[in-house]
């Protein structure tokens, strides 16, 4: 039950950006950059296990997340901004966000 719970509470935020988004791109980019899915991580952590340790540490991990994260944005902003057709731009950022993620953590580790 808990999971189904977990399940419609983000795609009910999903949904609430994208519509925002479909009337105000400005707000919708605010809105989606909010730390809405840590928060409801941190929450649902939080609730199952009541462990501070684990949450430390996946507030940590994602703190790592945030430079593949801006590699990802960079590269999907300056492929839309050559008019390349959305699929493809789509599929390279993730392929730069892959590769440089992977690239990031080996030296991380």
């Amino acid at each position: 039950m808990l999971l189904i719970i977990k399940a419609i509470t983000s795609a009910i935020t999903i949904i609430l950006i994208t519509e925002i988004a479909k009337k105000s791109s400005l707000m919708g980019g605010i809105i989606a950059v909010l730390p809405i899915n840590i928060i409801l991580s941190i929450m649902w952590l939080y609730y199952e296990k009541r462990d501070v340790i684990l949450l430390n540490n996946f507030l940590s991990s994602a703190i790592l997340g945030i430079i593949p994260l801006f590699i990802f944005i960079i590269v999907l902003l300056f492929l839309l901004n050559k008019n390349i057709s959305f699929p493809l731009t789509l599929t390279c950022s993730i392929i730069f966000l892959v590769s440089f993620s992977f690239l990031y953590y080996k030296i991380l580790a």
